[in-house]
């Protein structure tokens, strides 16, 4: 079952002071990355046959599904962690922020502070 996890970051600016923050994300089991990888090749295949019946369109909704399926399968297959989001104590404001994340981001990641839109690197501690 994916867990829901946590471990520490370092939040620093551009000007050399840090902080030290919290990571938020869920790791999965290899049993479900193949779940997520299947569900992902069979919607996009599923979305392959259905497009097939539209005039026109079908010429390039179909191939483009079908390249698609196994590219975003594999893409999800190797994503073991899927990162939520970052919270800490901005180095610059000292204001307490969360930072909300993409699944497929990596850390070492440049982003913005939420309180004060001030540039801030989230790197592994």
């Amino acid at each position: 079952m994916a867990t829901k996890q946590t471990r520490p970051i370092i939040i620093s600016n551009s000007e050399g002071g840090q902080t030290t923050g919290t990571l938020h994300y869920v790791a999965y089991t290899q049993k479900e990355l193949m779940g997520r990888a299947w569900k992902a090749l069979g919607l996009f295949w599923g979305l392959a046959i259905i497009t097939v019946f539209i005039p026109l369109a079908h010429f390039f909704l179909v191939p483009g599904f079908l390249i698609a399926g196994p590219v975003v399968a594999y893409s999800r297959y190797r994503a073991k962690d899927v990162m939520e989001s970052a919270s800490g104590q901005c180095p610059t404001c000292h204001e307490e922020s969360i930072i909300l994340l993409e699944a497929s981001d990596q850390l070492p990641k440049w982003t913005y502070c939420s309180a004060n839109n001030d540039p801030v690197q989230l790197a592994d501690a």
